[in-house]
């Protein structure tokens, strides 16, 4: 057979499908056509004007006019044969609607015209609401704009931090000031530093001064003032460290000699008698002070060690993450926790050197 009498070889149709939407009435009948198997040739007849968008729909004896809207989304058309394996076969993106009256018809100005984008569907064609009843009006509820994000540099930042950093090694004297919401801010602030509880010690004097200048801090920090059960037994600590045995005898004498002068007309066998001081009193009170900042030094040192231990986890962590974002925020919990070690270590220092001082 030659090459001239072969028959011309049309392009393959692919399957083309489309949602058709008919009126209640029109739509059962049709199911029911459709569901018995019936040859529908004779029976349903679609006829499309020149713009493909409008067009009528015969069935029966109904005459509807259509439409022809783009669908929001595309949806996935499947087929099945045995009612276990599913086929894709179309891709759904139009609906046509069907309705008895027809729509009243829009003229186009000529203005609206020139500015017509051959590429662009207009917007009558395009179906504000989905398939099913909860995607109703979605065109505009889900698919709004969409807001730009703004990265920031995370290596700028980082640049820096370092050189910041650096510039804090290479300081003489640095100062900061780390203002935390927690409990224990008016504890770590309130701590004097161990060269003033050095010099209280000889002096007796600085327990004014040091509460004073915890006062001011507190004041300038909340507004007011506030009631902390651990500051007021530091103090209070601090305040019997600081009275001598010798201050309370003397007060007692005072005490004790006024008593004599307002009942020197009453004579007693008690008296002529010596007044011993309570020395054993006064012994009970210095080793129960003792005690207790032994006790205080123990418990410092114990978390001395828990957070240079956090601080030896959070460092290996930061040497092998790669995320800048994360790694900047580890790096601040590493500042924070350096701070709280070395107000620790501040403290401890300071009631190591009273506790060596009182024992000379």
């Amino acid at each position: 057979m030659n090459k001239d009498k072969r028959e011309p070889e049309y392009p393959v149709e692919l399957e083309s499908q489309f949602i058709l939407r008919l009126p209640e009435e029109t739509a059962k009948v049709l199911r029911e056509v459709l569901k018995s198997g019936e040859n529908l040739k004779n029976r349903l007849t679609i006829q499309m004007d020149n713009d493909v968008r409008t067009g009528e729909v015969r069935f029966d004896h109904w005459l509807m006019h259509a439409k022809i809207l783009d669908l929001p989304t595309i949806i996935e058309s499947l087929k099945t044969i045995d009612n276990k394996s599913f086929y894709k076969t179309a891709d759904i993106c139009q609906i046509m609607i069907c309705k008895e009256e027809a729509e009243p018809f829009e003229e186009e100005s000529p203005c609206k015209i020139k500015k017509k984008d051959p590429y662009k569907v207009d917007k009558k064609f395009l179906y504000p609401h989905g398939v099913t009843p909860p995607t109703k009006n979605v065109r505009k509820r889900r698919f709004r704009k969409t807001l730009k994000k703004k990265y920031v540099e995370a290596p700028e930042i980082e640049k820096e931090v370092k050189r910041l950093l650096r510039a804090d090694n290479e300081a003489v004297s640095v100062t900061w000031e780390v203002i935390k919401e927690d409990e224990d801010h008016p504890k770590s602030e309130t701590t004097p530093k161990p060269k003033e509880r050095k010099k209280a010690a000889p002096k007796k004097e600085a327990k004014p001064v040091i509460t004073k200048q915890a006062t001011s801090n507190v004041v300038d920090i909340f507004g007011g003032a506030v009631s902390d059960s651990d500051q007021e037994d530091e103090s209070m600590a601090m305040e019997m460290v600081t009275m001598s045995p010798y201050s309370r005898l003397s007060s007692e004498n005072t005490v004790l000699s006024m008593d004599q002068k307002s009942f020197m007309s009453e004579f007693e066998p008690q008296t002529f008698k010596h007044n011993e001081p309570p020395q054993t009193e006064y012994f009970d009170e210095d080793s129960r002070d003792k005690d207790n900042m032994t006790l205080r030094i123990e418990q410092l040192k114990a978390e001395l060690d828990e957070l240079k231990q956090r601080r030896q986890r959070t460092q290996n962590e930061i040497a092998g993450m790669e995320n800048q974002a994360l790694r900047q925020r580890f790096q601040e919990n590493l500042h924070t926790l350096n701070q709280d070690i070395m107000y620790k270590e501040m403290e401890y220092q300071g009631l190591i050197t009273l506790q060596t001082s009182e024992d000379i």
